[in-house]
């Protein structure tokens, strides 16, 4: 179970991205943010990158974990969720020297999401794992892709984007 202290760190990181750029927030502007020391946030992380590693991955996992087969909406709902929530840290770091980072670990995060999701509504497929796993990964960076080309416009419309993805899901027969 995450600590206060993680989850308050990611918080005020999030709040931060709201009205700072990104790149100008620091391990001191959260640990002032979050009233708790500086030696507090290097005993849970070793930068913010590592930090915002851990709150993506978190919530991917937690996303996953609330799979079953056959639920798509409910899924998708949790991940616009997570995007939404996220939504102010994408689009800053859309225009900031970390790009690359926050694409990768959204394109992780997605291809996490789409491999659980997969892996439960197809018992077995006809792929062998390594063309399946070079699938998901395609997939992954497709769809981290559209997500950069929604955050574009001035209100991203996470859910109606992922019901178009999980269109394309449902020509996945079940085995």
């Amino acid at each position: 179970m995450a600590s206060k202290a993680k989850c308050a760190l990611v918080n005020a990181f999030l709040e931060l991205t709201k009205s700072e750029r990104y790149e100008k927030i620091t391990v001191t502007s959260l640990v002032e943010k979050c009233s708790i020391s500086r030696q507090t946030f290097y005993y849970h992380f070793d930068d913010i990158h590592e930090m915002l590693k851990w709150a993506i991955e978190s919530e991917t996992e937690a996303i996953c974990r609330s799979q079953t087969e056959g639920n798509w909406i409910e899924s998708a709902k949790l991940y616009t969720d997570f995007l939404n929530r996220y939504d102010s840290l994408i689009r800053g770091a859309a225009n900031s020297t970390e790009f690359l980072l926050i694409f990768n670990l959204l394109s992780e995060s997605f291809e996490n999401y789409i491999n659980s999701y997969l892996s439960k509504k197809r018992k077995t497929h006809n792929l062998i794992n390594r063309d399946y796993g070079f699938l998901i990964h395609c997939m992954s960076l497709s769809y981290t892709g559209l997500i950069i080309e929604e955050i574009q416009k001035e209100e991203s419309d996470y859910e109606a984007l992922l019901k178009e993805i999980f269109k394309s899901f449902q020509h996945i027969p079940n085995n």
